[in-house]
């Protein structure tokens, strides 16, 4: 009897383990928890929400270059000048067979040196340094002009071309998550001075703000002022900047009104194609031209229609090559006194020194770029 209890007993035991292991593992989960919602339930109000902040850059944008060194050809040309001397604005009766000249070579290196001066969520500065060299191979075709003991504008650009130096500096600052402003600085020095004395050029400076959104990782906006000398003169005009990437990321769209604007195609992560228009151009001071009391200063402005194909060519190095028909949207002169504030050409009553007729051509640029990762 003893034997049938102890074994009934231990039956019991047997069929009652699994019940004490389930009741065991409930009561230390509940303990676990209780320690848990004591210990720990105050963790997520003892610091602050991280905030976001919007990207400088959306996806799919063309690369970024820290350096770049490029060659720019353009095809031979013909270029026809009045005389120097005083024409009002709404001049008509112009002898710009005063001087013709036939430029068979335009071009020179463009070297540009990028670099983040200070890179955080909240505030970026970039600073970059650009060089230009436009040399020409240029001969006069004829000259009418009685001014035999001046050196005429044809052999000024055969001898000594142009250059341009100019150190921009860009700020870019978000709010919050959508909501930011771009600003920037730059200084030129543009002319046809020697680089060991840039000095005798002439400076330029600029600047422009926009205030803009970034609705999501594919698209940004913003609208601004800006005071530039792309199109040669000064001008104040206001920007649009337009960025945006679609759904498959195959195709885009990169503007900043009017400046320039591409529309974009992404073949593969490594390569891509940009399709559109840039304007570029400065104020030049033409040292042979200019004395101590005032300085002549060539407004070149150039509209450049173009394909540029960007390749991938080894980790960060990438190959560009740009292919398009150059109009030349200004290139007349001025004569500005030293010491007089520049004039808003786009509303001009200043009369010109020289006017100027210049034939469009195809034009040519090959670069070799170290890219942001």
């Amino acid at each position: 009897m003893a034997k049938r209890l102890t074994h009934w007993t231990i039956l019991l035991y047997l069929a009652a383990l699994p019940m004490m292991a389930q009741v065991i593992t409930e009561t230390k989960e509940d303990e676990e928890e209780e320690e848990d919602e004591e210990d720990y339930g105050q963790v997520e109000y003892l610091g602050k929400p991280t905030k976001t902040y919007a990207n400088a850059r959306i996806f799919g944008l063309s690369p970024q270059r820290f350096v770049s060194l490029g060659w720019d050809v353009q095809l031979p040309y013909e270029m026809r000048f009045t005389e120097l001397g005083t024409y009002s604005t709404d001049s008509t009766d112009l002898n710009f067979d005063a001087e013709k000249g036939l430029a068979n070579y335009t071009g020179g290196f463009r070297l540009q040196l990028m670099t983040p001066v200070i890179s955080n969520n909240r505030f970026l500065w970039q600073s970059m340094l650009n060089m230009w060299d436009v040399q020409y191979t240029a001969r006069k075709r004829s000259h009418e002009s009685w001014r035999d003991s001046l050196m005429h504008l044809t052999d000024t650009l055969n001898k000594y071309g142009l250059k341009t130096a100019n150190w921009v500096n860009t700020f870019y600052v978000p709010f919050d998550d959508k909501n930011f402003i771009i600003a920037q600085l730059q200084l030129d020095l543009s002319g046809n001075y020697d680089w060991l004395n840039p000095l005798e050029g002439q400076l330029l400076y600029s600047g422009a703000i926009l205030y803009g959104q970034r609705p999501n990782d594919r698209k940004q906006w913003a609208v601004g002022l800006s005071r530039t000398y792309r199109a040669g003169g000064m001008n104040y005009i206001p920007l649009l900047l337009y960025n945006w990437t679609s759904l498959s990321r195959k195709w885009g769209i990169e503007f900043l009104l009017p400046a320039r604007g591409h529309g974009r195609y992404t073949f593969n992560p490594r390569s891509m194609l940009l399709f559109g228009y840039e304007l570029e151009g400065s104020s030049y001071r033409i040292r042979q031209f200019s004395n101590d009391e005032v300085n002549f200063l060539i407004r070149r402005g150039e509209l450049r229609f173009r394909l540029d194909y960007q390749r991938q060519i080894a980790g960060f190095w990438w190959l560009g090559l740009q292919a398009g028909y150059r109009v030349m949207y200004s290139f007349d002169g001025d004569r500005l006194e030293k010491g007089q504030p520049d004039f808003f050409n786009l509303l001009r009553t200043h009369p010109y020194a020289m006017r100027n007729q210049t034939d469009g051509t195809f034009y040519f640029n090959i670069s070799i770029n170290y890219v942001s990762p």
